[in-house]
């Protein structure tokens, strides 16, 4: 267009089909086009500058926002794990390696990663399978809620620990005691038994690794995230030295 206007009217002018005067008044009307399209390209570059700090500046603010909403949730967490470490430390019943016990396993079901990076990995026998699949379930896992003391739980558990403790046996059928007579009750969904282990984090090592149990029962017990509650038992054993029951509901 630049170089077809001033040709074509340099052909006007030549070919005498209008005046000077008129030629004039034409060029006047194209200078005022020409500096009209130069304020509209320098309003449209503005305009673009200004939707691309618009952009930006609003990405920054969501951004920002998202920040806010992620210490948000954090401060929330941190809220909640204070709240549910209090349930275990105001926990009446349960004996300080047995509150122990109730961390370790909800430190494993909460954050299965870094339980398994801190406690499991250091110790790890690459030769045992058990321990190798272990390793590989934590590290691959959702977290699972925990769970929290419940004192009817923790009383089948304690007549069951005491009961196995007294007769040497091991497993899962209540037993009678020879003192009382009296058998235990079941009140759980789901059991776990803990042979020779007199710590909470060796208990719970125990039960996670499985060790010759093939169906991994115990480990899948206790990550599993169809339980809410469980008692806590840890006694002595005829046996083994130390019992450790675990009832899950």
């Amino acid at each position: 267009m630049k170089t077809i206007i001033p040709t074509l009217f340099v052909f006007i002018a030549l070919s005498g089909c209008m005046s000077r005067s008129e030629l004039a008044k034409v060029e006047q009307e194209l200078l005022y086009v020409q500096t009209a399209n130069s304020a509209i390209k320098t309003e449209t570059r503005l305009f673009r500058d200004s939707q691309f700090m618009y952009a930006d500046t609003l990405e920054k603010l969501r951004s920002q926002w998202r920040l806010v909403a992620e210490n948000r949730k954090s401060r929330a967490r941190q809220a909640q794990q204070r709240a549910d470490s209090m349930k275990i430390e105001l926990c009446t019943f349960a004996t300080h390696e047995e509150k122990n016990a109730y961390y370790y396993l909800n430190y494993a079901r909460t954050k299965p990663r870094e339980f398994c990076e801190r406690f499991v990995v250091p110790q790890w026998d690459k030769s045992n399978s058990y321990e190798n699949s272990l390793v590989q379930t934590m590290r691959t896992m959702a977290p699972v809620p925990p769970v929290f003391p419940d004192k009817d739980l923790y009383e089948s558990a304690l007549c069951h620990a005491k009961t196995l403790g007294k007769t040497g046996y091991t497993g899962h059928d209540r037993q009678t005691d020879p003192k009382t007579g009296k058998k235990c009750k079941s009140l759980f969904m789901g059991e776990c038994c803990s042979y020779g282990r007199s710590s909470g984090l060796g208990v719970i090592l125990q039960l996670l690794i499985d060790n010759g149990v093939p169906s991994l029962g115990h480990r899948k017990i206790c990550l599993s995230e169809g339980y809410s509650t469980v008692g806590i038992s840890i006694q002595s054993h005829k046996s083994y030295g130390f019992i450790t029951v675990l009832d899950f509901f």
